[in-house]
């Protein structure tokens, strides 16, 4: 059963926020502390960051249907980035769902799945 679009809007004011509160957060941090590296898959705080990041512009690219060509570059693992590109993101996001009706959000997204030989 699919979310409602109201359900949809509500979850991506959330992650707006959220997003905004962790990158508020962030900013407090020195550039030693961003950077450590915790032994995790995205290393870093500023790495888990940039993850998260880039998931949120692959899902809104994909839906547009003009995909990032990376998933996350070096580039995307600068604070000053984030906070500059990830409203940006989140806002085309919200924009989208905007004009969300019942039948649109029942309507199946596709995309082409990469295979492991083909990731960058």
């Amino acid at each position: 059963m699919p979310v409602s679009p109201e359900t949809l809007r509500t979850h991506l004011d959330y992650t707006a926020w959220a997003a905004s509160r962790l990158l508020d957060a962030a900013a407090q941090l020195s550039s030693e502390e961003l950077n450590r590296d915790f032994g995790t898959a995205d290393k870093s705080v500023v790495g888990t960051l940039a993850h998260v990041f880039a998931a949120d512009r692959v899902w809104i690219g994909r839906i547009q249907g003009r995909p990032p060509a990376k998933f996350i570059t070096d580039e995307d693992r600068n604070l000053a980035l984030l906070q500059r590109e990830w409203p940006v993101v989140l806002r085309s996001c919200k924009d989208w769902a905007e004009g969300l009706t019942t039948e649109r959000v029942a309507q199946v997204a596709s995309y082409p799945i990469r295979q492991p030989r083909d990731w960058p």
